[in-house]
């Protein structure tokens, strides 16, 4: 998934109709649509994360397609670039068609881990790849779970610091190139391991923990890039960027939470 993360980025000069070159009240309400579309394909991630978490014959499908070797990782690319492609390039109803199922294939391709989460903190032995552990979902109303935590601290780091490139006179622009060349890295140690090569490397802590700090320059790139980039048009788009900024963080600070139990 991350390997798409900003398809839906504006172009690298600011174009004569990026909303920054509009009126301070046209700015206001692209924002408001942005952070709109953004907290509405959140709840779509989260419920349908949510729902193939503790139904076994979705979680069982989730699987399936994280279980696909490299071939289906090459579609589920294709599939998820198809859609991303869609908020940039389509109409206003289609690109939130587009951002919509974008929600709901991530959110099929979260459940896994929220999964493996949940059953490690409850003390479970066996994990469900074979459907033999079902969970309860009230033990998400345990404020103590790490799911929730991950999901709050996720919540609470993303949001400062989008807050904080919004309104700060800093330009973080000049990040990106530092920012992709660290992710870039990342993902490339991410595939060999997929080959058998450098996988303590993955599951070590320092990998989450750089892929935490990462996703974190990006939001601040990220931010400020829709802000001072994007033309009125491209909403939905900005929205999926930020969301995969989102839950990239989300799964990385998942990951970390996860190994103290």
């Amino acid at each position: 998934m991350s390997m798409f993360r900003s398809q839906a980025v504006g172009a690298r000069v600011a174009a004569p109709e990026s909303v920054i070159n509009a009126d301070p009240a046209t700015r206001i309400a692209f924002l408001r649509k942005v952070y709109t579309l953004f907290s509405g394909a959140m709840v779509v991630w989260m419920g349908t994360t949510l729902l193939v978490t503790f139904n076994e014959a979705l979680l069982a499908k989730a699987i399936g397609l994280l279980s696909g070797g490299m071939i289906g990782f090459i579609l589920l690319m294709a599939a998820m670039f198809f859609l991303l492609r869609l908020t940039a390039n389509a109409g206003a109803g289609i690109s939130i068609l587009g951002l919509g199922l974008f929600g709901v294939l991530e959110g099929f391709l979260t459940a896994p881990l929220v999964y493996i989460a949940l059953a490690q903190s409850s003390g479970a032995e066996m994990l469900i790849l074979d459907g033999s552990v079902i969970l309860d979902p009230a033990m998400l109303a345990d404020g103590s779970n790490v799911v929730t935590q991950a999901f709050g601290l996720t919540l609470a780091v993303f949001g400062g610091l989008s807050t904080y490139a919004l309104t700060t006179k800093r330009d973080f622009l000049w990040l990106r190139g530092a920012l992709w060349m660290g992710f870039f890295g990342l993902f490339a140690i991410g595939i060999m391991s997929m080959f058998g090569i450098g996988g303590g490397l993955v599951s070590g802590w320092g990998y989450s923990a750089a892929f935490v700090v990462l996703m974190g320059g990006f939001v601040l790139f990220d931010t400020q890039n829709i802000m001072k980039r994007y033309p009125e048009n491209m909403a939905a788009a900005a929205a999926a960027t930020l969301l995969i900024d989102f839950i990239i963080m989300f799964q990385h600070i998942l990951r970390l939470l996860s190994r103290r139990n």
